[in-house]
């Protein structure tokens, strides 16, 4: 489908987030829409969400302190501003969105998925064997505490990229942070954004399981926008739309949101699909899962997951 400015707006408008890694997510998707729509012209549209103006809570209580109910942070302004045709299409990081979005909404593409693992970003000469570290992620700080067998401890620390690096240069009683690798790839050249006095430590997804749909963007329309739909759907990798169908119907059947110390990854083996999960009881104890079924039905393994999980519980 060729792009007709003329019978839209002259531009082809992208919700997103206005934080630099936001950003450069957006113009992924603006460069694989011009390479797909010769001659159309784009436009970024930074809008700014509730995660983003409320950085002095825990990310797990903004929802309350919003009145955003059950939506996400970081993408309820952003659906709105799609539903009042104020952009064309939004653009998220999907491991922020919750398992159900807005029904008047669909995910019509899925970019081919960045790495997924975590990555631990440490002060050169900290204690490494019993570390301190900065976190919003529940999942994170549960993972900190298994990974360090109780050594470790964490301390709440919000905001992008480029702020938390910053913090943890500046202060002296924090010894590191976990970032997502894919975040990192994407700004770009890792000298200019990660100090000379920190050392990357990249985590084994099993042993640090990761928030599901991490590496992964992904792109929203209107579900009653056919037109749109079709022409952004040009750009979705079908193997990483799998792998997040898979995850995010996990999310669904657990019923869990950023609240829930939950991750896990799917991956694809020839015509198999296999979901590896990871869930923290109230206790501390951790529940893990495989589960292979079909890869033309990734739907059904994540619910199959999340039943086996609850079979544990």
């Amino acid at each position: 489908m060729r792009y007709n400015a003329s019978m839209q707006h002259k531009f082809f408008r992208i919700g997103t987030r206005g934080s630099e890694l936001a950003v450069r997510q957006a113009q992924l998707v603006e460069q694989a829409l011009r390479a797909s729509h010769p001659g159309m012209e784009t436009q970024i549209v930074p809008i700014r969400t509730a995660g983003d103006e409320r950085t002095d809570i825990p990310l797990c209580e903004v929802n309350k302190a919003t009145g955003t109910a059950d939506k996400g942070v970081f993408i309820a302004a952003i659906e709105e501003a799609l539903a009042c045709g104020e952009i064309d299409c939004a653009v998220h990081s999907c491991k922020d969105m919750p398992g159900v979005i807005d029904e008047r909404m669909q995910i019509a593409a899925v970019l081919p998925r960045e790495v997924i693992n975590d990555t631990l970003v440490i002060r050169r000469g900290a204690n490494v064997d019993a570390p301190v570290i900065g976190t919003s992620s529940v999942r994170r700080a549960a993972l900190v505490q298994a990974y360090w067998s109780g050594r470790a401890r964490t301390v709440q620390l919000r905001g992008n990229v480029t702020t938390r690096l910053r913090k943890l240069v500046e202060c002296e009683q924090m010894d590191a942070i976990i970032l997502a690798r894919a975040g990192l790839n994407r700004l770009g050249e890792l000298r200019d954004i990660v100090p000379d006095t920190v050392t990357l430590v990249d985590l084994d997804c099993d042993s640090f399981m990761p928030a599901l749909c991490q590496g992964a963007i992904a792109v929203e329309v209107q579900r009653c926008d056919a037109s749109t739909c079709e022409l952004v759907r040009c750009m979705n990798h079908e193997p990483s739309e799998l792998t997040v169908r898979a995850e995010r119907a996990f999310l669904v059947a657990l019923n869990a949101d950023c609240s829930v110390p939950v991750g896990g990854y799917a991956r694809i083996q020839g015509s198999v699909l296999e979901l590896r999960v990871l869930y923290f009881c109230p206790s501390g104890l951790a529940l893990r899962h495989i589960q292979r079924g079909s890869v033309a039905d990734p739907e059904s393994i994540g619910h199959a997951a999340a039943d086996a999980l609850r079979a544990l519980m």
